[in-house]
């Protein structure tokens, strides 16, 4: 369907490719990968024509139609999200509007004639429309819509007063209502939240097309992809699978590239002492020309470059209390909207929480309340002792200065650091030599995020308050900040679509379902086993229930009146084992607390230097510490053990009372 020979492209002395070849078929599902700057997208213009290539070819069969799908926003003014997205259709669009200006002049006119002519015109571009499939197109529209985050009443909104997150939302609808025989997606899920992705996927896994996609998310493309194309020193390489496969494919590569890269060197070392011990002699010139010819002949292995990572780690932060922010009786609310109402529930120190629910829930709102820059109408959030908070969100992009560099954005934030301490920070960030001179506003959105989160580090903190923290970033990139979340001893609450992150570092979900927050304990794979055990669980007792209530009917008064005791005997003994629970998770807390107390003193004792002026006392004190740091470990867990049964006894009661 499309074949790239041979082509090379540069910018000024930047190399992007030489001597690349790429065959596009009509089923083919390519991942197109490679670090940022590397080509990515200047490879999708090449393929549409908008960008010149310097050598080589690109041929497209006839007739191809290729769907692109930009990583900058696209402005739609003038329309309907709905009328926007049937104008891709445009053979449809045509003929809505002679049907339409028939119809005005029908109820206008007349004269019988006149009329009659009207309406025979107007049936056969109605029966065009019908063939073509324009009632389907409308009802497929808005399907496409609903499941990128729309819903009914926002069809006829005016383009105009959407986000450009939203319009480019409407881009991808245009796109996938047209059905071309091409995508190019560069990054198309930037904008989307987790439920929209997951239906994105899902429609795109059924897509009858070819596909090149150019994403950051591992798990999206493990699910659609069959090979990956990856840019790397201006070559494009070809590997079979998903990107897990390309993974260990690639390690494979490098590992028989650098054996024998190491064995040529070796030859090619020996090949040249052999030509200076002997270029003297007479008796060995036709020996000594004939290993120079061979040396000029090889065709020398190159290693590629080392990429560039971003290699931080957040700094160890003060030890906060174990009740680290906590909701009470939360009210919050825009306009007519509630989005929550009477909300209660608490973060523990080391709690890595991830936030999931369909667009609209209130994620952002919640995490906005959580970091303090948004007030709610009622209730109010209690931080824990010594808890400090850092909040990482999109909208701090619009808050960096366009006018400074790079590094004045991180100097303007300094307090006691150095410059060089400044510039060594920055280049852990990838932002290194001329980079940090780099004006805010020429950045990119991965600068940007980058800069933003090194900003963060200027201001340790023990609660990080993360909203979609991954995008804008690179697979490297996303994979050293997964490593710095893991090892961060304090605790976090985040909002992202990337599924791999909240696998590997969330130790609870927390759905957010019509402005209700559902606790789930584990990572996202464990979130869903839960939802989906639960929603078979519900569907079997809801026939148990129809049989009891058939069974009910048939019994007794004095059965049922006996039932009913018998429940609430059951409630009884339930409640008073809650109470007991209880009392004993508070002094297990008071006494934690009076043993952190007890161990914060012995630890300022210890560093007094006059205490080891006195043997024995030295002991006792080394002694006691030793009893009481053991203490708090069991306490700890203790602690947690009882939060843990604590939290699942009193969903069990929530879900008694629902069911009542």
């Amino acid at each position: 369907m499309i074949t790239l020979n041979h082509i090379q492209k540069q910018f000024g002395s930047k190399v992007l490719f030489k001597d690349c070849s790429l065959q596009i078929g009509a089923r083919d599902r390519i991942g197109l990968i490679g670090p940022n700057g590397s080509g990515k997208t200047t490879l999708f213009r090449m393929i549409l024509g908008e960008e010149s290539i310097d050598e080589g070819e690109i041929l497209i069969a006839k007739g191809v139609k290729i769907g692109y799908l930009p990583q900058e926003v696209i402005s739609f003014k003038g329309d309907t999200v709905l009328g926007e997205v049937l104008k891709s259709v445009s053979t449809i669009t045509s003929l809505q509007d002679k049907m339409k200006i028939l119809e005005e002049e029908l109820a206008t006119i007349d004269d019988p004639k006149a009329q009659e002519k009207l309406a025979k015109e107007y049936g056969k571009l109605h029966e065009h429309y019908t063939l073509l499939g324009g009632y389907g197109l409308e009802a497929e529209a808005k399907q496409i819509l609903n499941g990128l985050g729309f819903r009914e009443r926002d069809f006829n909104r005016l383009t105009d007063e959407l986000s450009g997150g939203w319009l480019m939302r409407i881009a991808l609808s245009k796109i996938l209502l047209q059905s071309p025989d091409l995508l190019l997606l560069d990054e198309p899920t930037n904008h989307l939240d987790l439920e929209s992705l997951i239906w994105l996927e899902n429609f795109l896994v059924n897509y009858p097309g070819a596909m090149v996609i150019v994403s950051h998310d591992r798990v999206f493309l493990n699910h659609l992809i069959d090979r990956i194309a990856e840019i790397e020193g201006e070559k494009i390489d070809l590997y079979h699978g998903d990107y897990d496969h390309y993974l260990v494919e690639r390690e494979n590569r490098r590992e028989i590239l650098e054996a024998t890269f190491k064995t040529q060197q070796k030859k090619i070392e020996q090949t040249e002492r052999f030509i200076e011990r002997f270029r003297a002699k007479n008796t060995k010139s036709s020996q000594v020309q004939s290993r120079i010819k061979m040396l000029e002949k090889i065709e020398r292995i190159e290693l590629p470059k080392e990429r560039g990572e971003i290699r931080f780690e957040f700094p160890a932060p003060k030890r906060s209390g174990h009740r680290v922010i906590e909701v009470k009786n939360l009210h919050k609310r825009y306009g007519e909207t509630v989005v929550y109402q009477g909300v209660d529930f608490t973060l523990f120190r080391g709690d890595k929480v991830a936030l999931v629910g369909p667009n609209g829930a209130g994620k952002s709102t919640l995490l906005k309340i959580l970091a303090g820059v948004l007030d709610c109408e009622k209730g109010e959030v209690v931080l824990g002792k010594d808890v400090t908070r850092a909040y990482f969100a999109q909208h701090q992009f619009d808050l960096l200065r366009p006018e400074n560099t790079v590094f004045e954005e991180l100097l303007s934030i300094a307090t006691d650091e150095s410059q060089t301490q400044l510039r060594t920070l920055l280049g852990t960030f990838l932002f290194s030599g001329e980079e940090i001179e780099k004006k805010v506003s020429v950045l990119s959105g991965g600068e940007k995020s980058r800069l933003v989160l090194a900003k963060m580090l200027l201001k340790p903190a023990n609660l990080l308050l993360l909203d979609e923290p991954t995008s804008h970033l690179d697979i490297a990139s996303r994979n050293v900040l997964e490593m710095a979340l893991k090892q961060f001893q304090g605790t976090i609450c985040l909002i992202t679509h990337d599924r791999h992150l909240i696998n590997q570092i969330a130790s609870k979900v927390i759905e957010i379902d019509q402005g209700i927050p559902n606790i789930y304990l584990g990572n996202y794979d464990d979130y869903l086993y839960k939802k989906q055990h639960a929603a078979g669980a519900e569907k079997e007792v809801k026939v148990e229930v129809e049989k009891e209530e058939k069974s009910t009917q048939k019994k007794s008064k004095f059965i049922a009146k006996e039932e009913r005791r018998k429940r609430a005997l059951e409630m009884d003994q339930f409640r008073k084992q809650l109470s007991g629970l209880e009392n004993r998770f508070q002094e297990a807390e008071k006494s934690l607390q009076e043993a952190t107390q007890k161990l914060d003193h012995l630890n300022q004792r210890l560093s007094d230097p006059n205490l080891y002026l006195n043997q024995k006392e030295t002991y006792e004190t080394v002694q006691a510490h030793k009893m009481i740091r053991k203490q708090v470990r069991e306490l700890t867990q203790l602690w947690e053990f009882l939060a843990l049964e604590l939290e699942e006894m009193k969903m069990m009661n929530v879900m008694s009372n629902a069911n009542e």
